[in-house]
Protein backbone atom coordinates (compact mmCIF):
# COMPACT_ATOMS: atom_id res chain seq x y z
CA UNK A 1 0.00 0.00 0.00
CA UNK A 2 1.00 3.50 -1.02
CA UNK A 3 1.21 6.37 1.84
CA UNK A 4 1.17 10.46 0.60
CA UNK A 5 5.33 11.66 0.71
CA UNK A 6 5.55 14.43 3.23
CA UNK A 7 8.52 16.35 3.34
CA UNK A 8 10.04 17.81 6.48
CA UNK A 9 10.42 21.54 6.28
CA UNK A 10 12.75 22.58 3.60
CA UNK A 11 13.39 25.95 1.80
CA UNK A 12 14.66 25.71 -1.89
CA UNK A 13 14.54 29.64 -2.63
CA UNK A 14 13.35 32.11 -1.23
CA UNK A 15 10.74 32.36 1.20
CA UNK A 16 9.28 29.19 3.16
CA UNK A 17 8.28 27.00 0.34
CA UNK A 18 10.31 25.70 -2.66
CA UNK A 19 11.33 27.73 -5.58
CA UNK A 20 9.50 27.22 -8.71
CA UNK A 21 11.28 24.76 -10.69
CA UNK A 22 12.66 22.71 -7.56
CA UNK A 23 13.42 19.05 -7.69
CA UNK A 24 12.67 16.29 -5.77
CA UNK A 25 15.09 13.31 -7.05
CA UNK A 26 13.30 9.55 -5.59
CA UNK A 27 15.99 6.84 -5.21
CA UNK A 28 16.38 3.14 -3.12
CA UNK A 29 17.89 3.14 -0.03
CA UNK A 30 21.09 2.44 -1.53
CA UNK A 31 21.38 6.38 -2.24
CA UNK A 32 21.84 5.61 -6.45
CA UNK A 33 18.97 3.39 -7.55
CA UNK A 34 15.90 5.75 -8.70
CA UNK A 35 12.75 4.87 -7.02
CA UNK A 36 9.55 5.20 -8.58
CA UNK A 37 7.16 7.72 -6.55
CA UNK A 38 3.35 7.57 -8.21
CA UNK A 39 0.91 11.03 -8.47
CA UNK A 40 -2.15 8.58 -7.15
CA UNK A 41 -2.71 6.32 -4.05
CA UNK A 42 -3.40 3.30 -6.15
CA UNK A 43 0.60 3.85 -7.86
CA UNK A 44 -0.85 2.68 -11.45
CA UNK A 45 -0.34 2.84 -14.16
CA UNK A 46 2.64 5.32 -14.41
CA UNK A 47 5.15 6.50 -12.42
CA UNK A 48 5.75 10.06 -11.55
CA UNK A 49 8.94 11.50 -13.55
CA UNK A 50 12.14 11.20 -11.31
CA UNK A 51 12.51 14.25 -10.24
CA UNK A 52 9.39 15.60 -9.79
CA UNK A 53 9.24 19.39 -10.73
CA UNK A 54 8.00 21.74 -8.48
CA UNK A 55 5.35 24.27 -10.39
CA UNK A 56 5.60 27.93 -10.79
CA UNK A 57 3.98 28.41 -6.89
CA UNK A 58 6.98 26.32 -5.75
CA UNK A 59 4.34 23.61 -4.58
CA UNK A 60 4.71 19.59 -5.57
CA UNK A 61 1.65 18.09 -6.77
CA UNK A 62 0.58 14.83 -5.27
CA UNK A 63 3.46 12.14 -4.53
CA UNK A 64 2.86 8.73 -3.37
CA UNK A 65 5.31 6.13 -2.14
CA UNK A 66 5.62 3.10 -1.27
CA UNK A 67 8.41 1.94 0.93
CA UNK A 68 11.44 3.34 2.09
CA UNK A 69 13.29 6.09 -0.16
CA UNK A 70 16.45 8.51 -0.05
CA UNK A 71 15.10 12.43 -1.11
CA UNK A 72 17.24 14.28 -2.54
CA UNK A 73 15.73 18.15 -3.50
CA UNK A 74 17.52 20.55 -5.56
CA UNK A 75 16.59 24.26 -6.35
CA UNK A 76 15.91 25.08 -10.12
CA UNK A 77 20.10 24.99 -10.73
CA UNK A 78 20.86 21.91 -9.42
CA UNK A 79 21.92 23.17 -5.97
CA UNK A 80 21.23 20.57 -3.57
CA UNK A 81 18.94 22.33 -0.57
CA UNK A 82 18.36 18.67 1.44
CA UNK A 83 18.48 14.84 1.75
CA UNK A 84 16.49 12.65 3.73
CA UNK A 85 15.39 9.35 4.15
Amino acid sequence: MSSRFISPFFDAGAGLKPADGAQLFFFASDQVTPKDTYSDQLSTPTANANPVIAGPNGLFGDIFIVGAYYVVLKDKNNVQKWVGD
